[in-house]
C-alpha cells in the first residue's frame, strides 16, 4: 500500500467522521428546538395559571361573576380590577400571538389563548374597557384587537348554575 493510498483512506475516513459529526449535530439541533418549544409553552402555561390564581382571589371572582351575570353597576376601585383582568387577557394573548406568529408556539396554545381572548372579549363590560383604554396598546396590537372584535359576537348574561344543572342532567339517567 503507496502513502498516496495510505492518504486516500485517511481521506475518505475523515469526510466519514464529518459527515457522522454533521448527522450529530443536525439530530442535537432537533431536539433543542423541541426543548425550546416545550420550555415556552410550559411558559404560556405557567402564566396562565397565575392569571388564574389572580382571577380565583374572592374579590376578583366575584367582579367576574358578576360581569358574567350581565350586571354594569361597578365602583372605580373595581373597574380597576376589571381592567387589570382584561390586561392581563390581552398581554397573555398578544405574547401567544407572537411566539406563534415567529413560530414558537404550537396551534393549540394560540387556539386556547384566542378562546380565552374571546370569551373576555364577548362580554359587554370588557368591551367597554377596551374602548376606554385601547390606546394603552401598540397601534398594531391594537387593530389586532379591534379585528378579533368584528368577529366576537357580544353574550347576554349567564346564569352559571342553572347552566350547570342543565348539563348535569344530561346525564342522569
Amino acid at each position: 500500500m503507496s502513502l498516496s493510498d495510505l492518504a486516500s483512506i485517511g481521506t475518505l475516513v475523515s469526510g466519514l467522521a464529518v459527515l457522522a459529526s454533521l448527522v450529530y449535530l443536525s439530530l442535537q439541533i432537533r431536539q433543542s428546538d423541541k426543548n425550546q418549544r416545550a420550555l415556552i409553552n410550559q411558559g404560556t402555561v405557567t402564566r396562565n395559571i397565575d392569571i388564574l390564581m389572580f382571577l380565583s382571589q374572592p374579590q376578583i371572582h366575584a367582579l367576574t361573576t358578576r360581569v358574567a351575570a350581565g350586571e354594569v353597576d361597578f365602583t372605580a376601585e373595581e373597574l380597576d380590577y376589571l381592567q387589570l383582568r382584561l390586561r392581563a387577557t390581552l398581554l397573555t394573548n398578544q405574547d401567544t400571538y407572537l411566539q406563534h406568529e415567529a413560530g414558537l408556539v404550537d396551534e393549540m396554545t394560540f387556539e386556547n389563548s384566542l378562546a380565552v381572548l374571546r370569551f373576555v372579549l364577548s362580554q359587554p363590560v370588557y368591551r367597554a374597557i377596551w374602548t376606554t383604554n385601547r390606546n394603552g396598546y401598540a397601534a398594531g396590537y391594537a387593530a389586532y384587537i379591534e379585528k378579533q372584535i368584528e368577529a366576537i359576537p357580544l353574550v347576554k348574561s349567564v346564569d352559571h348554575v342553572a347552566r350547570f344543572k342543565k348539563a348535569l342532567a344530561d346525564f342522569k339517567d
